[in-house]
């Protein structure tokens, strides 16, 4: 055997050294990730109506995880000011990158936004299907994907313990014939003038309920309603139509029932013009039932911190095989007029990521819409029933908010005043939406 030479030893154990160093140095380097920093841009602007709090909470975590994520800047809009705002911004060359668009602006803003073509990787429509709950398909339209589903704010019924206890009730009613037959008359006191002392459920007038639109599709949808449908290009408005053959029509069924509640002749009489909004009258504690969104929660327990309610899915019909019920679904829409379409898109898939998700609804009291995160065995009996009622829920292809208010209102107050009868305001009511469209 070859003796080595002090020089050999000396450069064998510096290799041995070197050998070792670069070892350590591979196993803690973590990549830079240039590609990943790039697909953001330099700015992305994000437009939505949560608040600026909880949504810089999941921003601020996806920051830490994703390079290059610290462009995303974020700005609140509130809702009924969103289409005004928008519209300015895009006439005046600022238009945000990226929206959290409301099921309720999708047909009067579709023109503004960028399709995502259902070849796309990942969104072709049974990816779509296999992905999210039934009711976030909304976004799905004929030709394309405008909005990549993220969450959904269901409608779900509030209910007074005290005033169902003071009645003789257990429990709140799972069907309306429950509430018609038992419920409501055990829960309305009148004085000797039949005025009101206490409401069981605020049906019947359209100012002063602050979810009558939700209210109304939703007993739209049970009484088997099509709502609006598009077909090859164009909106059919199908409202008053029914997947069943017999029965009244289910947009004429819906109003009379709603409006039976405000009639002062009618044993049902709960509610009138002159009351403060339900809301109200529900914190007060003058109203046993308020159909509300899953997020008006922590609004309800800050204003009456003494309120002592519960939970409930919307009551059905006693002999209905499939459950519905309305929900305000959100997307993540991308505006054609965006100076930076790529890093919106790259900002939209992480936002929509089931991890980053999770949190984020949870956080604002509202539910997902992915298969793989609903889950509705959660620790929170809260989130318990916000997600079944989310399952059920379904939006419609409405005009704008602007508008169905508009024809809603009238259609209610036609009613109530007598100025039409149930069927002729139902057709005049479907005549201004088709104007607006």
């Amino acid at each position: 055997m070859t003796n080595l030479r002090p020089f050999q030893i000396f450069l064998l154990g510096a290799f041995c050294f070197l050998a070792f160093l670069s070892l350590i140095l591979i196993s803690n380097f973590k990549p830079s990730n240039k590609d990943e920093a790039l697909a953001f841009g330099e700015k992305v602007e994000l437009w939505g109506p949560f608040p600026v709090d909880e949504m810089d909470e999941v921003l601020d975590d996806m920051k830490s995880t994703y390079d290059g994520f610290e462009v995303v800047q974020y700005r609140q809009i509130a809702e009924d000011k969103f289409a005004t705002e928008f519209v300015n911004a895009i006439a005046e060359g600022r238009s945000p990158d990226l929206v959290i668009l409301p099921h309720t602006e999708l047909v009067s803003q579709r023109v503004k936004l960028a399709p995502i073509p259902y070849k796309t990787d990942g969104f072709s429509t049974r990816d779509i299907k296999n992905r999210y709950i039934d009711g976030a398909e909304i976004f799905a339209l004929e030709d394309a994907l405008y909005a990549i589903p993220l969450a959904v704010d269901p409608l779900i019924m509030f209910w007074n313990r005290d005033l169902f206890a003071g009645a003789g009730l257990a429990s709140a009613p799972r069907s309306w014939e429950e509430l018609v037959s038992g419920v409501a008359p055990a829960l309305i006191r009148l004085d000797s003038g039949r005025n009101l002392l206490q409401s069981a459920v605020a049906f019947g007038e359209y100012r002063n309920v602050r979810n009558a639109d939700a209210l109304l599709a939703t007993l739209f949808l049970q009484s088997g309603s099509k709502m609006v449908v598009e077909e090859n290009g164009r909106y059919d408005i199908l409202l008053n139509e029914s997947f069943q053959s017999n029965g009244q029509p289910p947009m004429e069924a819906g109003v009379q029932f709603y409006t039976s509640f405000s009639n002062p002749t009618n044993p049902l009489y709960s509610w009138n013009r002159a009351m403060s909004e339900d809301r109200l009258s529900f914190i007060g504690g003058d109203l046993a039932i308020y159909f509300g969104f899953a997020s008006e929660v922590d609004d309800l327990v800050r204003q009456n911190p003494n309120l002592n309610f519960d939970i409930s899915l919307p009551p059905q019909g006693a002999s209905a095989t499939v459950a519905r019920s309305y929900g305000t679904f959100y997307g993540l829409a991308i505006p054609r007029a965006s100076a930076n379409q790529a890093g919106a898109y790259a900002t939209a898939q992480v936002l929509s990521n089931s991890p980053f998700t999770e949190p984020l609804v949870v956080g604002l009291n509202l539910s997902p819409v992915r298969r793989d995160i609903m889950t509705t065995d959660s620790g929170s009996e809260f989130t318990t029933v916000a997600r079944q009622a989310a399952l059920v829920a379904r939006g419609w292809l409405n005009p704008s908010s602007t508008a169905t208010a508009t024809a809603f209102q009238t259609m209610i107050e036609d009613v109530t005043s007598n100025r039409e009868k149930v069927s002729q305001a139902v057709r005049s009511a479907i005549s201004r939406l088709r104007q607006a469209y």
